[in-house]
């Protein structure tokens, strides 16, 4: 519900202005945290800085004024420097997004170029791998293959060949080359002892 002129939507704040005009702000629910990916965890780099990068692209992209965008930006540096971020990741990402933004079009990929290659990361090897292709023009994405979600949760418990139900199987002759294929919507353990 509308209050004193705002509005919250999503991760925005509409206030209406004297004039009757829009502008709009970053919101954030009052048990917001600002805890994020802490920059001494086992991720790679590209990770952390895609945590700078998205809180500040969303701020130049979603406030309407100069002095917001301004505040927005120490906000999330206040908040990434408490979770140990150091000074050269801002510089970084504001060199990436100034870099990005100077280039009005985009070059189309060429069409010989290397489809994208994604590596598991290792600490100190994927960086080092990655350099390495880049070189030669092979675009690199890191992937964590082993998170606690990946360790820790198995949703399913597998199942028993001999307690699949609705399934076709296959019984080979004992005494000969031949085969019996066939489908049953019971267990397949009891239909294969008939």
């Amino acid at each position: 519900m509308e209050q004193g002129g705002q509005l919250p939507f999503l991760d925005l704040l509409l206030n209406t202005t004297e004039n009757g005009g829009l502008k709009l702000q970053i919101y954030r629910k009052p048990t917001h945290t600002d805890q994020y990916l802490n920059f001494s965890s086992h991720h790679p780099i590209e990770h952390k800085l895609s945590v700078v990068r998205t809180l500040l692209e969303r701020s130049q992209c979603l406030v309407t004024k100069i002095e917001d965008m301004k505040q927005e930006d120490s906000h999330v540096e206040k908040a990434l420097r408490a979770s140990v971020y150091p000074k050269w990741t801002f510089n970084k990402v504001r060199r990436q997004i100034e870099s990005k933004r100077d280039k009005k079009t985009r070059k189309q990929r060429d069409s010989s170029q290397w489809p994208m290659v994604v590596i598991p990361y290792v600490e100190n090897v994927s960086e080092a791998v990655a350099r390495i292709m880049r070189k030669h023009n092979v675009p690199v994405a890191v992937k964590s293959y082993k998170t606690l979600k990946t360790v820790l949760v198995h949703p399913k418990d597998k199942q028993a060949k001999e307690d699949l139900t609705e399934c076709v199987y296959k019984v080979p002759c004992a005494s000969c080359d031949k085969t019996y294929i066939g489908k049953t919507g019971r267990k397949s353990g009891v239909r294969l002892q008939e």
